[in-house]
């Protein structure tokens, strides 16, 4: 199991923190695997927010056919917190 760290923008993260996006379309230069762990981190153009949200890979389904090099990750919550700021 890894942990990966990812940045996430926010019309993307608002989705995954309120439980209504639990997918994500990422390039496999991490070789994600099931069972690791998506740190993803609000970042807007320049800087990260410091909203934070942990999520569990459950699924890596190949998009090859799609788009080479890209894969879907499903995914379930982590943790039982989150890190949400506000500015």
């Amino acid at each position: 199991m890894k942990i990966h760290q990812l940045k996430i923008l926010p019309e993307h993260f608002d989705p995954v923190f309120q439980g209504i996006k639990t997918s994500e379309v990422r390039y496999n230069d991490r070789q994600f695997q099931v069972g690791d762990v998506l740190e993803l981190k609000e970042w807007i153009p320049d800087r990260f927010t410091g909203s934070k949200l942990w999520r569990t890979v459950l699924h890596v389904a190949d998009l090859n056919d799609f788009k080479e090099g890209y894969v879907l990750l499903s995914m379930r919550p982590s943790f039982s917190y989150e890190i949400r700021t506000t500015d």
